[in-house]
């Protein structure tokens, strides 16, 4: 939330910027991209859990 609101780069600032300046495919793109890094990372957490709750 804090990136959101005080930022001055990265997918945070590009979603405020764009829905500042009415630019909704800066908007959505910034969204489906931070979607795509937290599946990644979700993934590789799981991943680890399972990794390390086998032994």
């Amino acid at each position: 939330m804090g990136e959101l609101l005080v930022s001055k780069e990265g997918l945070g600032y590009l979603i405020m910027y764009g829905s500042q300046v009415f630019n909704i495919n800066l908007v959505i793109t910034s969204v489906v991209i931070l979607a795509i890094i937290s599946y990644l990372m979700y993934f590789l957490v799981n991943k680890l859990e399972k990794m390390f709750l086998k032994h």
